[in-house]
C-alpha cells in the first residue's frame, strides 16, 4: 500500500498542471479598463485607477496575472501560486499538484524510513564482523551498512524538506514568496489566515481525502476562483508584497 500511495502521488505531480493563468484574464471590471491600464503601465508613475486592484504584468507572456503568480521559464507560462520547478518530476510545482507533491515527499519519507529501520540490523552485523576479523569475510554485511547510510541520510533530506514545507503550510505561503518576503518585507503575510484554514486550503475539508494526492472537480473549481482573485482574502492590505512596483509586476 506504501508503495502504491507513493507511485500514485509521484505521477500525479508529474502529470497534473499545476494551473495557468486563464487566456484573456485580468483583474478590470472590463476589456476597456484593462487596455486602458496596459497603456499607463509603461509610465513610471504609474498608479492603478482602482486603488483596491494591484495589477501585475508579465512582460514575458505579454498578459496580466493574478496575485502569486509567477512565470515559469521552463514552460514559458504563468503559474498560479508557483512554489518551484522541480527536476525530479520534471514539472512545475503550483496550485493543482502541492498537494500531491507534499505526499510524495511523505510517502517518500515514510518508505525510507521503514527501509532504514529494516536495515538496522545489517548495520549492526556490519560492525560485529569488523571486530570478530574474520579471515573470510562476507560482503553482504558491508552492502547493508553501505544502503543503510544511503537511506538515512535520504530520510534526513526529506524531512527536512518537508518540516519547511509544514512551516510554509503554516503560514499560506510558497517557496519562492518566502524568499521574497524575506528580502523584501518585514510586515504582516496578507494570505495568512490561520495555520488550520491554511491547512485545509491545500489539502481540502474532506479529512478521508487529506492522504489521497488528488482534488475533486468541485476543490478544483474552488481552487482557481480563489487563486484568481485580484485581492489577499478577508480584508487583508491590497499589497501583494510590500516589493516595488517593478519588481513584482517582473516575477
Amino acid at each position: 500500500m506504501q508503495v502504491v500511495m507513493l507511485l500514485w502521488s509521484y505521477f500525479t505531480t508529474v502529470a497534473t498542471d499545476p494551473g495557468r493563468v486563464p487566456p484573456g484574464w485580468h483583474p478590470f471590471s472590463d476589456e476597456e479598463e484593462a487596455a486602458y491600464e496596459l497603456e499607463r503601465l509603461n509610465y513610471a508613475s504609474y498608479q492603478p485607477v482602482n486603488k483596491s486592484v494591484r495589477p501585475r504584468f508579465c512582460k514575458k507572456c505579454q498578459a496580466w496575472k493574478p496575485p502569486r503568480t509567477h512565470h515559469d521559464s521552463m514552460s514559458g507560462t504563468c503559474v498560479l501560486k508557483m512554489d518551484h520547478y522541480c527536476i525530479w518530476v520534471l514539472n512545475c510545482i503550483g496550485l493543482l499538484n502541492y498537494k500531491a507533491f507534499l505526499l510524495f515527499l511523505a510517502y517518500t519519507f515514510l518508505a525510507t524510513l521503514l527501509a532504514t529501520i529494516a536495515l538496522v540490523n545489517g548495520f549492526v552485523q556490519y560492525f560485529k564482523e569488523l571486530q570478530e576479523e574474520d579471515p573470510e569475510p562476507s560482503a553482504k554485511p558491508a552492502i547493508l551498512f553501505l544502503a543503510f547510510v544511503i537511506d538515512a541520510a535520504f530520510a534526513l533530506a526529506i524531512v527536512g524538506f518537508l518540516v519547511m514545507h509544514c512551516r510554509m503550510i503554516a503560514r499560506n505561503m510558497t517557496t519562492i514568496e518566502m524568499y521574497e518576503k524575506r528580502r523584501h518585507s518585514t510586515g504582516a503575510w496578507p494570505f495568512d489566515r490561520g495555520a488550520k484554514h491554511n491547512f485545509l486550503e491545500v489539502f481540502g475539508k474532506s479529512r478521508f481525502r487529506w492522504f489521497v494526492p488528488a482534488y475533486t472537480k468541485e476543490e478544483v473549481r474552488e481552487l482557481l476562483s480563489n487563486s484568481l482573485k485580484s485581492r489577499p482574502p478577508d480584508s487583508a492590505d491590497s499589497a501583494e508584497l510590500a516589493l516595488p512596483r517593478s519588481f513584482s509586476n517582473n516575477v
